[in-house]
């Protein structure tokens, strides 16, 4: 065995030594090679010669910041000593798109604001930051207080890209400053959404002409060049993940740049500030020689101009003509941003609205609908039916079983077992919570008392002719007369002398040419623009009504009178400076009632009012035993209250033929007209 063992061994070693001597000593047996090759890729060896290892997110960056200073070495050398190291890691690092109204100095300023009006904001943190791309707001658990009041408590404040918010709710709940907390950026809002609130009118100033203030904006293309510059330049310098980062940053500064769209920008603002009512001449005035309504549309034309990705607005339509009022609802129809908005006409949302928040201010929520003002009208109608009848149903039940438990919970003990079963069914519907019965929107019970019967003409003007010293002719031989059943609404662009006309029949004023004859025994009462004027802002509504309007009538008959208006409760002893516009204007339309007069005039009423004290105003305005001349944009009160309706423009006024939709139809069509001459030249 052994011997054919050894005979075996020496046959293979004399083998190999023929092998080695036919390839030449030392040389690569390749076909051992190759079987060792293939041998190895079976068991998985030898991939990484074959390919590059994959690296870690980290590997990547420790790599790139190698090559990085490589490469700054190549060029000189790396800086030395504290300051440059930290100068060049703030240069490694992408910098954020600072775009206006981002900077952290305006947004303390904004919360140090919000702090000395004593409004406190609270709302619930959730884990993670926010990414920073995204354009929706979704906050939970957010409460606001003024002056330690809470407008809304525990409530959710969902606002997502693209969507247009009409935001009511009535006088005093609190809508303003539920506004300014969110525009102050004192809840969570991605920092690439950048904020414009329009809240104050543009400043008076003796440099800048309308069409200036609003081009001053344009100085964000120049920042927006720069940085895209600065973005570009540094591509070069990251690694993977930089790249897709500055690629995402570079996307939003293009993007902008479309909008603003630096050579077109003047034929954008000048369009604008047309469709605000502004002329050529105009446009070239200096802001102080505007008025303070005239100022507000400069601010809100800036406000068109930048196009922020979050529009809030404070009553846009309040210092606006019908004409004006009818451009910006075209114009904002259009808008595909965010845009948040409190307003009080009806007919204004239902063209511009693609949601409704109410603020539900008996339960301290925000109440969020689909659709137009109608739509919201119909969903909130039904929803409450639902709610109302289960919470009818679910107070029966309560009912029974508080019975059953009252009738047999001492008696057999079949029938004890039977109520305490029952109580803990009641128990348990209490603890998982009961509906509520929803929210009632007041109803004001408004009317101006019957002042009695007047002797024709009641008001006659004959032949009237006006105009301010210096200033062109407003008025040119008018003839118009006022009587008891006069309900008339007049329109017409700004400065062509409606409240002019409403001061000449006060007397405030009196006619350069031509007469305005009263009645001597006619009394009248305004509701102008500027009704605070009327009040003491210093006192409360009681004291004021006590010691100035009525003063040998007893508190008893002053408090029904004020609350009838909706003054009522805690408000009648509140000083009146910290009482919002509408609930103000309810208290001079007290005072209106209490001076019982034959003809009301009304310079845009429904301004401070929400939709409750509007209808409230029309209803009392249609049972009114007197005449009515009012000056409004507002299409539903002049629909529901006017009998005709008086153009005053071109020195004269003449009555149109047709109703308010008729006239706003026409006046849509007259403004495409005029806005296609002014974009020709």
């Amino acid at each position: 065995m052994s011997k054919r063992y050894n005979e075996k061994r020496a046959r293979q070693e004399a083998a190999a030594i023929d092998r080695e001597l036919n390839s030449g000593y030392g040389a690569v047996d390749t076909d051992a090679l190759a079987a060792a090759d293939v041998r190895d890729a079976a068991l998985g060896k030898g991939e990484e010669e074959l390919f590059e290892k994959k690296l870690t997110k980290e590997e990547k960056k420790a790599k790139a910041k190698a090559a990085r200073e490589a490469k700054r070495k190549a060029k000189g050398g790396t800086k030395k000593g504290k300051d440059n190291k930290k100068e060049e890691e703030k240069k490694d690092d992408i910098e954020p798109l600072d775009m206006k109204g981002h900077d952290a100095a305006k947004k303390e300023a904004a919360l140090e604001q919000l702090s000395k009006d004593n409004i406190i904001v609270t709302y619930e943190s959730k884990k993670g930051a926010l990414h920073a791309n995204t354009r929706d707001i979704n906050v939970s658990g957010v409460t606001v207080t003024f002056h330690g009041k809470p407008l809304v408590e525990d409530t959710d404040i969902v606002i997502n890209y693209g969507n247009r918010y009409g935001f009511i709710g009535p006088n005093g709940s609190g809508k303003s400053t539920v506004m300014k907390a969110i525009a102050a950026r004192a809840i969570p809002i991605p920092e690439a959404l950048d904020i414009y609130f329009l809240d104050s009118e543009y400043p008076a100033r003796d440099d800048i002409t309308a069409l200036g203030a609003v081009m001053e904006s344009n100085d964000e293309v120049a920042l927006l060049e720069k940085q895209a510059e600065r973005l570009n330049a540094k591509m070069a310098e990251v690694d993977e993940d930089g790249q897709m980062e500055i690629q995402t940053q570079l996307e939003a500064v293009y993007a902008r740049l479309d909008h603003l769209d630096a050579s077109s920008a003047e034929a954008r603002a000048t369009q604008i500030l047309h469709g605000l009512g502004f002329t050529k001449t105009m446009q070239g005035m200096k802001t102080r020689e505007f008025s303070g309504g005239w100022r507000m549309r400069v601010a809100l034309a800036r406000a068109l101009f930048l196009q922020p990705e979050f529009l809030c607005l404070d009553e846009p339509t309040n210092h606006l003509d019908m004409d004006a009022v009818l451009w910006l609802e075209e114009y904002l129809c259009n808008w595909d941003k965010i845009l948040f908005f409190v307003c009080h006409s009806q007919d204004f949302m239902n063209n511009v609205c693609t949601h409704i928040v109410r603020l539900d201010m008996t339960y301290k929520k925000l109440r969020y609908y689909s659709g137009n003002y109608d739509t919201y009208v119909q969903t909130r109608r039904d929803q409450d039916t639902v709610q109302v009848r289960q919470y009818e149903a679910e107070q029966r039940d309560i009912n029974e079983i508080k019975d059953f438990i009252a009738r047999f919970g001492h008696g057999t003990v079949k029938m004890v077992r039977q109520a305490q079963a029952r109580e803990k069914l009641l128990q348990k519907k209490l603890e998982a919570g009961l509906t509520q019965l929803p929210e009632q929107d007041p109803e004001w019970d408004w009317t101006f008392p019957d002042a009695g019967e007047l002797p024709v003409p009641v008001c006659a003007i004959e032949s009237l002719s006006f105009g301010y010293p210096g200033g062109p002719e407003l008025y040119s031989n008018v003839d118009f007369g006022i009587d008891l059943q006069t309900r008339v609404a007049l329109v017409g662009p700004n400065g062509a002398g409606k409240t002019t006309l409403v001061k000449l029949i006060e007397g405030d004023l009196y006619p350069t040419k031509g007469a305005v004859k009263r009645n001597m025994h006619l009394r009248t009462s305004k509701f102008s623009q500027h009704f605070e004027d009327r009040l003491d802002l210093d006192m409360t509504p009681l004291d004021f009504f006590k010691l100035k309007v009525m003063p040998e009538e007893s508190l008893e008959r002053i408090r029904p009178l004020l609350g009838r208006y909706g003054c009522t409760g805690g408000q009648q002893t509140q000083v009146m400076s910290q009482l919002s516009a509408g609930q103000k204007a309810r208290i001079v339309f007290a005072m209106i009632a209490h001076e019982k007069p034959h003809l009301l005039l009304l310079d845009e009423p429904t301004n401070p009012l929400d939709m409750e004290s509007i209808d409230a105003l029309a209803k009392c305005l249609r049972q009114f035993k007197g005449g009515v001349l009012m000056i409004s944009h507002d299409m539903r009160l002049i629909s529901q209250c006017a009998e005709k309706i008086m153009i005053c423009d071109n020195k004269c006024i003449t009555e149109y033929k047709g109703d308010i939709l008729d006239f706003k139809m026409a006046t849509r069509k007259a403004n495409q007209k005029k806005l296609a001459q002014h974009m020709n030249g």
